[in-house]
């Protein structure tokens, strides 16, 4: 079965902006993807993906000014709005309050606050929109135990875990419940790119995770360890070829801070 773009154009609602067509970035890298016919925007070939076709980015939905425009089943009501202004003072503020945790309550972090940061870091960008990025996640305590005796083998039992089988810090995530990875096939073209990718999803991740005010640490030193252990890889279901760059433990953190800090970095500015 041939996948189809299923674009749509709500006539009613259209104004003939040209915007959708502007913005597509298969025309701009010199496709014939949308093309105006009678004063509306039409899909060329609903079935051409790739680089001079449809990107399934979904920007001429996301530009329309009017909510004309529908694509892959996805209408404009079924999208988030643009966001109020006064977001940029509080991620501002976000982005200097944000700790690396290394102590969390011994408490799995509630299943609908996972699925609300998931679905907000699956919008992370990736190069081309190629979207081959995968998430793992381990969503209990429980299973973190599991995940070490995999990486360290069945003597985890007592030479990490002690009488109270309860001591997750032995990689380096400071006793965090659960773990996040972004991890993806890297080959040999544009290896560069795929690390960019996870690496700015691992950001995405922390800042909406400690915007839902959990902690969190990033460990590349975790990700290392279970890249050599065949055995994690294969109970977080994370393919052979594929690599990970950074490990992200996150919890509900055991002390609250009561404000962010001042940090300083050298900039170049060119005026």
């Amino acid at each position: 079965m041939i996948e189809i773009a299923k674009f749509f154009v709500d006539d009613d609602k259209c104004i003939g902006c040209g915007k959708c067509l502007a913005v597509c970035p298969g025309n701009m890298v010199g496709g014939d993807v949308l093309r105006f016919e009678n004063n509306r925007p039409v899909m060329v070939d609903q079935a051409n993906f790739g680089w001079k076709g449809c990107w399934r980015c979904q920007h001429c939905l996301a530009v329309c000014p009017t909510g004309a425009i529908s694509i892959f089943g996805v209408s404009p009501e079924e999208v988030s709005a643009k966001p109020d202004p006064s977001i940029k003072e509080e991620l501002a503020k976000l982005m200097q309050f944000r700790r690396t945790c290394r102590a969390y309550k011994k408490a799995d972090v509630d299943k609908n606050v996972i699925d609300e940061i998931l679905k907000a870091v699956s919008a992370v960008p990736t190069g081309g929109n190629n979207r081959s990025l995968e998430f793992c996640v381990v969503e209990t305590r429980e299973k973190m135990k599991e995940l070490y005796r995999a990486v360290f083998g069945d003597a985890v039992q007592t030479s990490l875990f002690g009488e109270n089988d309860d001591d997750l810090s032995a990689l380096r995530l400071y006793d965090a419940p659960h773990l996040f990875i972004a991890h993806k096939a890297v080959g040999d073209r544009f290896q560069d790119g795929a690390i960019t990718e996870m690496g700015l999803a691992a950001a995405y991740f922390e800042l909406i995770a400690n915007a839902y005010g959990l902690g969190t640490v990033i460990s590349t030193y975790s990700a290392e360890m279970l890249t050599k252990s065949k055995r994690a890889k294969e109970f977080l279901g994370i393919p052979s070829d594929h690599r990970m760059l950074t490990a992200i433990g996150f919890g509900y953190p055991k002390y609250e801070y009561a404000r962010g800090v001042k940090k300083s970095k050298k900039i170049n500015r060119i005026k």
